[in-house]
């Protein structure tokens, strides 16, 4: 009677083996993969150029549906131009926001830039207005960027200050009227294509991208600015000349604004007062919907190539819709509070 009850209690130990067993399997198979907490990540890590990207999609489809002639070949490439044109002046704002700065400076920059380009090139010195309106533009970022970095003066202080300074001059020095128009190289390099094909814009769009991204992600000093916009304590500490970062950050970014006068010229063929302004809130708007973060220290130039597309696309549909420039401007500063809540949820305010 032992013997067959120990029997019966070893099947039964067996078939609740046997049950745990099949449990345990299915549990197992259950589990995700794990690939997906990795795929997870990977998208959370490039949620911030996956969101502008992915607005340049709805705005397409917004856009083809209100007028389909919008997303003509055609018409995207004169889109991709004009884009062209914000993206480089985007560029800068991007270094220099990447430090934890902000450029204002840069619409009377450009505009004193065109003018020097359109007057030296009327008085036939060719290729020389270029060098003194480039020079000139470099020059303004160098002198933002001693004072921001060596008289400690606030960006937004410095900039601004800077660009009521440019403003008045360049008032006084065309006595309120700019004379000349641009220069043929300009006018080419604006609206000129290559075997009446590719658009020379869009050439030097691309050069200057590919330099851009390279100075950020493959040099010394592109590490530096990054971690200078992360905390530039401890990178003065860590012995990262912190104000030669910030000086070359402004100077870079007064030469894209040079380079922006130049195709913005080129494109209207003539300078003229207050040619600046618009440019001045599009290319934040440019730097903050791509993903770049406003406290610096994160972000980078791609995400700001999708955001001028943002814009140029954004600005274009709203004119379809029939909403006036003013109402343009209010958006534009809703979508970059929308931006800064969508992307800085996760930040930490560094102190």
């Amino acid at each position: 009677m032992s013997e067959a009850r120990r029997r019966g209690g070893e099947e039964a130990r067996g078939e609740d083996d046997a049950r745990l067993d099949e449990v345990a399997r299915v549990s197992v198979s259950s589990l995700p993969d794990s690939s997906t907490p990795r795929l997870l990540a990977s998208v959370r890590s490039r949620r911030a150029s996956l969101i502008p990207y992915g607005l340049i999609g709805l705005l397409l489809v917004a856009a083809a549906v209100r007028a389909p002639d919008f997303v003509s070949p055609e018409s995207l490439r004169q889109q991709l131009v004009l884009a062209s044109y914000l993206a480089i002046l985007a560029g800068g704002q991007t270094v220099v926001i990447l430090t934890g700065g902000i450029d204002l400076s840069i619409a009377w920059n450009l505009n004193l830039a065109a003018i020097l380009l359109t007057q030296f090139g009327a008085g036939g010195l060719g290729g020389w207005s270029l060098a003194v309106a480039l020079a000139g533009a470099t020059v303004v970022g160098l002198v933002n960027g001693v004072g921001v970095a060596y008289l400690r003066i606030p960006s937004l202080v410095m900039t601004l200050g800077m660009n009521a300074v440019l403003a008045g001059f360049t008032l006084v020095y065309t006595n309120g009227s700019p004379q000349g128009n641009a220069p043929a190289f300009a006018r080419e390099l604006a609206v000129g294509r290559v075997l009446g094909v590719v658009p020379w814009s869009l050439l030097f769009w691309l050069v200057f991208g590919a330099g851009l991204v390279f100075l950020l992600r493959r040099t010394v000093y592109g590490r530096r600015l990054y971690a200078v916009g992360n905390n530039p304590a401890a990178s003065y500490l860590s012995g990262v000349p912190v104000r030669r970062v910030l000086v070359g950050a402004y100077a870079l970014c007064g030469l894209t604004a040079g380079l922006g006068a130049v195709l913005l010229t080129g494109y209207s063929a003539q300078s003229y007062l207050g040619m600046g302004d618009p440019f001045v809130l599009q290319a934040i708007a440019a730097v903050v919907i791509g993903g770049t973060s406003i406290l610096g220290g994160s972000g980078g130039y791609g995400g700001t190539v999708a955001g001028a597309i943002i814009v140029v696309l954004l600005q274009n549909v709203l004119q379809i819709v029939g909403v006036r420039p003013a109402g343009q401007q209010i958006l534009y500063g809703l979508i970059i509070l929308l931006m800064l809540f969508v992307y800085g949820r996760g930040a930490r305010v560094r102190e």
